[in-house]
Formats: C-alpha cells, structure tokens, sequence
C-alpha cells in the first residue's frame, strides 16, 4: 500500500514509487518471496525479450516497522506448495511475460502465480490484467476470501505521519 506524506510532514516523508492505488503485491513461501517487477522500458510489454520479470528475494524488502502492510496467510496442501516452489523456480528461470504499465504488472502476475496452484480462478491474460490493474484491486479480492474462508490476516497500520490508502469504494 503506498502512502503520501500529511500536510506539514513532507520533509520527514518522502514519496514512493506507485501512487494512488498503488502498493505493491508479492507471494512468500518456505523462505522465499516471488517477486514481480519492472525493467528497461515499463510502458508496453516486450513478451520476446522481456527486461522486467520475476526474482526471489530471500527477505522482506520493505520497511516492516514504518510501512503499512498486510499479510494473508493461505494454507495450501503439500501439493500446492510443491506446485508453487516449482512456479517459483519456472518464471524466475525465464519469465512467461515482461512487466508493463499497460500489461502485467505486480497484481496480475501474482494473481497469474495464485491461479496456478488453484488459489484463484485462472482467467485469460487480459481478463486477469483488467481485474487486476492495480494491487488495490487484487488486495480487496483477497482480503474478501481470506474473510470468507478464515484465513488468518496479519495488519500493520504504519506509521501515522503518513497518510496511507485506505480499501474503500470499488476503485
């Protein structure tokens, strides 16, 4: 969820990359954090050679303390998990798709990852790339069915000198 700095606070708050709507959506298992993001040219999507894609990072990248984020918990058979590990391995091998303002970005993607494992529905690409265009997007859909199926969600509100995205309304 990326935040804008309050009124009077802009020297000690910086702006993050992303904006309105913004944030940024990755999937952790077994230690590892798949992650999605941009390379040379973001705009359009170069699918034969894409300059963005996937990497695993082996620790939280952000700032844990300061940051507001959320974190769902979803449990997965043996199964799932072993499908999930060797969709890590595959799209950080050679990425299916380049990261791109107007394509796949970081919700897509991970929704795409979910939709392997039978988390999500799978949906075509362009389907998934216009339900989920932005992380607020993906973030309401899932924090919805962590509700409904009592997956555990873990919160941390960040801190308050900062004005943080709330999930309200559609958009």
């Amino acid at each position: 969820m990326v935040p804008s700095p309050l009124k009077d606070t802009n020297k000690l708050n910086h702006k993050l990359f992303g904006g309105l709507k913004g944030g940024h959506v990755d999937i952790e298992a077994n230690g590892r954090i798949l992650d999605f993001s941009r390379g040379a040219c973001p705009i359009l999507p170069v699918n034969k050679r894409p300059s963005g894609g996937f990497h695993i990072n082996t620790s939280v990248y952000w700032d844990t303390a300061s940051s507001k984020w959320a974190t769902v918990i979803v449990p997965v058979s043996a199964e799932q998990m072993d499908q999930l590990q060797k969709v890590f391995d595959l799209y950080t091998e050679k990425s299916p798709y380049d990261y791109a303002v107007l394509g796949m970005r970081c919700a897509a993607a991970s929704y795409d990852v979910l939709s392997k494992i039978g988390i999500v529905k799978n949906i075509s690409d362009r389907n998934n790339i216009l339900k989920n265009f932005y992380p607020k997007l993906l973030r309401k859909r899932i924090l919805k069915q962590a509700q409904q199926n009592n997956y555990t969600i873990v919160y941390h509100a960040g801190r308050v000198s900062r004005k943080w995205e709330k999930d309200e309304g559609p958009f």
